[in-house]
């Protein structure tokens, strides 16, 4: 009797020690699924800041653009370019956060490693636009330098050239540091992801 009793209590601890380690694993769980977005969340708030940085830009650019004489293709050809960047990233970046906390962890894999592909096609026109960009915006210097005996506008000129070559290099450096924190920032969520599913 003595031994059928033990019996018992010896199954319900190990009842309660299995629940208790199921509950354990769902709480490690949503701690880690709440960390993914958390991680993810940053990318949002800076395509946001892109997109408040666009006007602000452009209607800093348009009266230089008016004072050196520089063609106002070059200038439509840049507000293009920036509103094509943006919405690239709004669509390449977009993640669904019911999937990384509810949903299905493969398929959440799946689109996270179809956004590093993506990004990197991004990431490689944009830069490619941005050559096209510099070296026509070079040009329309010179064309205005020629163009024009003043001294002040032939320094404005200068200044232009030797401005666009610091900003195209400063500009460059922070695209590259932007786009591989992006890129790890997946390659953690995919990191998680796997923890989760070969835990499971």
């Amino acid at each position: 009797m003595d031994n059928d009793l033990q019996l018992e209590e010896l199954r319900q601890q190990m009842t309660e020690l299995r629940q208790q380690l199921d509950r354990q694993e769902i709480v490690n769980e949503s701690l880690i699924r709440q960390s993914m977005t958390g991680k993810m969340s940053w990318i949002k708030k800076y395509i946001w800041l892109e997109v408040a940085m666009i006007p602000l830009c452009l209607l800093i650019l348009a009266p230089v653009h008016a004072v050196m004489g520089l063609s106002w293709w070059l200038f439509a050809f840049l507000a293009v370019m920036l509103i094509v960047d943006v919405a690239a990233d709004f669509y390449i970046n977009r993640v669904d956060k019911n999937q990384l906390l509810t949903g299905n962890l493969v398929e959440a894999s799946r689109k996270l490693v179809l956004m590093k592909k993506q990004r990197a096609w991004a990431f490689a026109l944009g830069l490619l636009g941005v050559i096209i960009w510099f070296v026509w915006f070079l040009y329309e210097l010179r064309r205005v330098a020629g163009s024009f005996a003043q001294d002040f506008l032939n320094g404005f000129a200068q200044g232009g050239f030797v401005g666009g070559i610091i900003g195209a290099i400063i500009g460059l450096t922070i695209a590259i540091v932007i786009f591989r924190k992006m890129q790890r920032t997946n390659d953690e969520v995919l990191a998680s992801i796997d923890q989760l599913t070969h835990e499971a």
